[in-house]
């Protein structure tokens, strides 16, 4: 079967996809490769020359490191070093807006996170080194929340009386009955809740999975896209596979 790809939809910044004609084994290896093998920029190194906020230097430092923070890709390459600056005066409440860095093109992904608030006469005052690795190091490093599911379809036995319970419970409404059957019309949009099949009194209908053929859901957080990270990670496990078929062709 030939490998097919098809974006369904983005929306809010999550990008859906059908792929077709592989295998769980590969897809698995393309999500596990973007959680881990994909670089990006986190904040690694704070010194904090003031801080009169009531939260502690390690929580306010912990908090910094966990912020999504947009990267070029093109100019930056794992183990390259930004440098970014914070300083405030209260009484305000500290926004990831705030963080100023030294490279334009660099900058905190979402502007609203809330870092700590200052009242009247408190500073807060610290340099940032963002730096680019991968998530294999820590989690802050992943670039994307992803996940995959088989792609669902629904078999109908004879003893379904067509009562449409099944279709009245379905949360994402994605049952419908024609021709006198009850049909799933969108099993990209399925959420495998099984509550057809739970409230069906006949025992008439069971989820079944084709293997081969899966929804694709990625939600990149450092500002580039779905593509790029998708790409990238392609990249990566290519160079990776070419290490490892150098490696056995020295195996004797």
């Amino acid at each position: 079967m030939a490998i097919s790809i098809k974006k369904l939809k983005e929306e809010s910044g999550i990008s859906k996809y059908i792929v077709k004609g592989i295998s769980p084994a590969f897809i698995n290896a393309v999500r596990r490769s973007i959680m881990l093998h994909m670089p990006c920029l986190a904040i690694e190194d704070v010194s904090i020359y003031e801080n009169d906020s009531v939260m502690f230097d390690e929580f306010l430092a912990h908090r910094l490191g966990m912020l999504p923070i947009k990267m070029d890709g093109k100019s930056y390459k794992l183990g390259d070093k930004v440098k970014m600056v914070l300083e405030k005066e209260g009484p305000c409440t500290v926004y990831s807006k705030d963080i100023k860095s030294t490279d334009p093109k660099i900058e905190i992904t979402d502007k609203n996170i809330p870092i700590t608030k200052l009242s009247k006469g408190q500073k807060i005052k610290l340099e940032m080194q963002a730096v680019v690795l991968s998530g294999k190091d820590h989690a802050k490093w992943q670039p994307a929340v992803v996940g995959y599911r088989e792609m669902p379809s629904l078999a109908v036995s004879k003893e379904c009386n067509n009562c449409g319970d099944c279709v009245k419970i379905c949360p994402v409404n994605v049952l419908e009955i024609k021709g006198k059957k009850v049909t799933m019309t969108n099993p990209e949009e399925c959420s495998i809740c099984g509550a057809c099949v739970d409230t069906c009194k006949k025992e008439a209908l069971k989820l079944q999975f084709d293997k081969s053929t899966f929804v694709f859901i990625i939600e990149p957080i450092t500002g580039m896209s779905a593509k790029e990270v998708i790409g990238g990670t392609v990249k990566v496990l290519l160079d990776k596979s070419k290490e490892y078929s150098k490696a056995l062709q020295k195996i004797k």
